[in-house]
């Protein structure tokens, strides 16, 4: 039966859906019955207990509103025991009006009417979670379980956070309401809720006791505090997904849920196990700290993360109001999920434009409430408006729509005769800053530091002038902020911007516009250094990671004034999924640094097929670029201005070879390769030669020919191995290898056959959770590893980088571990490609505030033992670096991955 009640439990031990019990008194509230002198009628009784009722209610003053009304019936015959639950019914008013939680029905009113007591919450409709297990009696999947779970844990992070601490002691199914408006849970009756005041003071044993079968053994000792209510979600947790009631069954009895339900992922198992742990002192010590797991879990086996709305769980605490600012509609797909990063929780969210307005119109940004109310479904109520008192109003909404009609019809007569392109997925197109590209792959537009939208996705260069990465919770800021910029206004726009990282502590785009702000303004001289990368399409994610290495280099050096007196700006260049946009994009550079002469190098591509588009072009412009991890044989001696901090395909297959000879003991190999792309054919190319070497001995019994991006090539693929290979080598990436891995199941012969490959299969955010089964058999070449530093035993030696990306990053609530507190692999080779860049800008310098390209490029020739986070760069004279240091990584039978003791190859300290 499904329970429209958000009053789900009692301090009974029952549920809201239950009757009978208690006292053998019954309630007086039946449909149609009238309180505090007929203000509240009430509608329906949602549910009754020994100890009053919880009944759906009309508010007459509020526009009869919807409300729920909760009674204690106080009709005790033991006058202590009546005073206890009087106590504790007033300590759930008193709790819940001091709480601010959106996922926390607040309460609007209570009373008293002879010896009952009343309280009056909002009402949001929907299904306790106990009656959802009743009506489906089957498990519920995995990833809506941890979705409601991150939920929770919000809540409990935020009654952690109160000063004192509040602990719930009753969660549990039925205590968890998933509202019908926006499928996201809300937890209620907070009865037997208390103040952690003092965490091992003696307490009187009444209701506090919780639910046999959820409560902690600590709970019936008197001892409870924050570390309970955890343990009564897992509870709860193990209890929806392996339908085993707990009641049913002795207390503190919890079997492995995998054991009860085989398709669970072990990482779940685990974070319940250690939830579920009778010493409190080894459970999670906060709800911080299991709702990173939890989170981290959602976004490597799900992508996803544990809201399922615009309102981000993750910032319980109040946000900041931002002060008057141009009116701006809400941005394209309003405020999506936050984006927690790193390829550990592997989210890769598409990506659209921010709506930028011409509007002049001043508005007050609506107040916090006001927000989550319009982001909720309408869960909080409107302010009421005064009517107007003009007799006109009629004919004057009239004549304003005749006007906005006609508004509206020239814009449309005018908009497709202005040359200016529809941004992506209707996204957001900045005042200005646009303009189409002309077949040759230049822009008509006559500042080439602009935008178009090429197959739907935003391609171009902005140095804040427009926002790629707008599926964040931060979108509207960005937005206001970008007009602000368009209006000249600075000081607002850095408002804005503020708020955008506030916001959105990960967002490094963000980051990058504010530095650029500051720098424009400081009055400083400056030069600028283009990052090129993807931002649109599958591969965004990889994007996401090249701007946050970007930005701490150049955080650090402004901070540091490394450079003297001259700063470090950053124009963001978007390519998107197709690399021939690299030939458009590397045309606008060129464009730009002929206007624009602080422009003197690129840090730029990650994928090979960019690199070279744009090397190409670049090159003869005279233009640097040094590339974070490009890895392409075909990209070794191409041209003097390109060069790289990652070895080239050669070296890391070569170290492939080694370790499936001596680590794995494998003589033999298939390889899976795509002769259309040049990473692909040159990594496995070099993996055949490696593997059949002298010093090797290895045989490559079959060369299996497939697409990149296309799912059949690769099943087709596995079709033609009838008998265990030994090993498959997979020169390819990360999204076509999750398909290999969802797929080799179906394939009893090859249930032991390894599969190795190189760096772009370091990208997690490429493994669907139908491949997580096989990761474990998975091991790869890499360049970095942020662990590298404590295994090789060089801790104490550290470069800054690790806490600066900490405090650039970490923000006040890190919705996950990586791309907030630690750093992908991505991350870390592209700031070591902004080190390469920086260092020779300040050799070039030599002390001067004039930077040419070509002194830049000469400086870049002279890298020599610099140490770098991922080892020491020195590049040799086709670009590449000399013995730079290569690892190996595996992931193990629960899908994390871990670096080998030793490197594969190269040299990682300088000397």
């Amino acid at each position: 039966m499904t329970a429209p009640t958000q009053i789900a439990g009692s301090n009974s031990g029952g549920t809201g859906t239950t009757t009978g019990g208690g006292h053998g008194v019954s309630s007086t509230l039946a449909p149609n019955a009238k309180l505090q002198n007929g203000r509240y009628v009430v509608e329906q009784v949602l549910g009754q207990g020994g100890m009053g009722a919880a009944v759906l209610a009309r508010d007459t003053r509020v526009s009869n509103k919807r409300v729920v009304i909760k009674e204690l019936i106080s009709d005790e015959n033991d006058p202590e025991q009546r005073r206890e639950d009087e106590r504790n019914f007033e300590r759930e008013v008193d709790t819940l009006a001091s709480l601010d939680h959106p996922l926390i029905p607040t309460v609007t009113d209570s009373f008293q009417e002879g010896s009952r007591y009343y309280m009056v919450q909002e009402y949001a409709p929907g299904e306790n979670l106990e009656d959802y297990m009743e009506r489906t009696n089957k498990p519920m999947a995995e990833q809506e379980a941890l979705t409601y779970m991150a939920q929770v844990l919000d809540i409990l992070e935020y009654l952690g956070e109160q000063k004192p601490a509040i602990v719930h002691r009753d969660i549990k199914p039925a205590n968890i309401i998933i509202s019908n408006r926006d499928k996201r849970a809300r937890l209620v009756d907070f009865g037997i809720a208390r103040a952690d005041e003092a965490k091992h003071a003696k307490r009187k044993q009444t209701t506090a006791l919780g639910t046999p079968g959820y409560a902690p053994p600590e709970q019936y000792q008197g001892n409870a505090d924050p570390r309970s209510d955890l343990y009564a979600l897992a509870a709860t947790i193990h209890h929806l997904v392996t339908n085993r009631d707990p009641r049913n069954y002795p207390p503190f009895n919890y079997p492995k849920v995998r054991s009860l339900n085989p398709q669970l992922s072990p990482e779940l198992e685990r974070i319940l196990d250690k939830a579920l742990t009778i010493d409190v002192n080894k459970r999670f010590q906060n709800a911080g700290a299991m709702k990173r797991e939890v989170d981290s879990l959602l976004q490597q086996r799900f992508h996803a993360n544990g809201d399922t709305s615009s309102y981000l769980l993750g910032s319980s605490r109040p946000l900041a109001t931002p002060p008057k600012a141009p009116a701006s509609p809400a941005p394209a797909n309003n405020a999506g999920p936050a984006y927690a990063t790193g390829y550990s929780a592997a989210n890769q969210p598409a990506h659209s434009s921010i709506r930028s307005q011409a509007s002049n119109q001043v508005q007050q940004p609506r107040p916090l409430r006001q927000q989550q109310q319009q982001q909720m479904g309408g869960m909080y109520p409107p302010a009421r408006m005064q009517p107007r008192k003009d007799n006109n109003y009629i004919l004057w909404s009239f004549l304003l729509l005749v006007v906005v009609l006609i508004i509206i019809g020239a814009l449309i007569f005018v908009l497709p005769h202005l040359g200016t392109p529809t941004p992506p997925g209707g996204g957001a197109q900045p005042i200005g800053n646009t303009g189409k590209t002309n077949a040759g792959g230049g822009q008509n537009n006559s500042n080439p530091i602009s935008v178009t939208t090429i197959k739907g996705e935003a391609i171009g260069l902005s140095d804040g002038n427009y926002a790629f990465d707008t599926q964040r919770t931060n979108a509207d800021y960005k937005a206001k902020a970008i007009q602000a910029m368009a209006q000249g206004n600075k000081s607002q726009a850095g408002t804005y911007w503020n708020g955008a990282i506030n916001s959105d502590s990960s967002d490094a785009e963000a980051h990058i516009y504010q530095e650029n702000l500051r720098v424009m303004s400081s009055g400083n001289p400056y030069v600028t250094f283009v990052v090129g990368t993807i931002l649109t399409g599958t591969n965004a994610g990889v994007g996401h990671d090249n701007l946050q290495g970007a930005y701490v280099a150049q955080h650090e050096w402004n901070s540091k004034n490394t450079l003297g007196s001259v700063q470090i700006r950053l124009i963001i260049a978007n390519t998107g999924s197709d690399s021939g946009n690299a030939t458009t994009v590397a045309n606008q550079i060129v464009q730009a640094a002929a206007k624009d002469h602080t422009i003197a190098g690129v840090m730029g591509w990650s994928f090979s097929s960019h690199a070279e588009n744009a090397a190409d072009i670049l090159t003869a412009n005279h233009i640097p670029m040094v590339s974070a991890t490009a890895s392409s044989d075909t990209l070794s001696g191409r041209s003097p201005y390109f060069f790289r901090v990652s070895p080239s395909n050669l070296t890391e297959a070569s170290v492939a070879a080694t370790y499936a000879k001596n680590k794995l003991k494998l003589q033999k190999a298939v390889v899976f390769m795509d002769d259309g792309d040049s990473y692909s054919q040159s990594l496995g190319s070099d993996f055949q030669n490696a593997f059949a070497a002298t010093n090797i001995g290895g045989q490559v019994t079959d060369v299996i020919k497939y697409h990149k991006d296309n799912k059949a090539s690769i099943i087709a693929g596995l079709q033609k191995l009838t008998t265990d290979p030994g090993m498959i080598y997979f020169a390819g990436y990360s999204n076509d290898m999750g398909t290999l891995l969802a797929d080799i199941h179906n394939y009893p012969q090859l249930a032991k056959t390894e599969i190795l490959g190189g760096d772009a299969l370091y990208e997690l955010g490429g493994y669907p959770a139908s491949a997580h089964q096989d990761l474990y058999r998975m091991h790869f070449t890499a360049f970095a590893y942020p662990d590298e530093w404590d295994i090789l035993n060089q801790s104490s030696k550290k470069p800054a980088f690790f806490q600066d990306y900490i405090a650039d990053y970490k923000g006040t609530k890190p919705a996950a571990v990586y791309g907030y507190i630690r750093p992908t692999n991505n991350v870390i080779l592209s700031y070591d490609a902004m080190l390469a860049l920086l260092t020779s800008a300040k050799q070039a310098l030599n002390g001067g505030t004039t930077l040419k390209s070509t002194d830049l490029q000469q400086a870049l020739t002279k890298i020599s033992g610099l140490q770098g986070v991922s080892g020491q760069i020195t590049f040799g004279q086709n670009g590449d670096p000399v013995d730079k240091a290569v690892i190996v990584l595996y992931f193990d039978d629960m899908g994390r991955v871990h670096m080998e003791n030793a490197l594969g190859a190269g040299t990682f300290l300088v000397k």
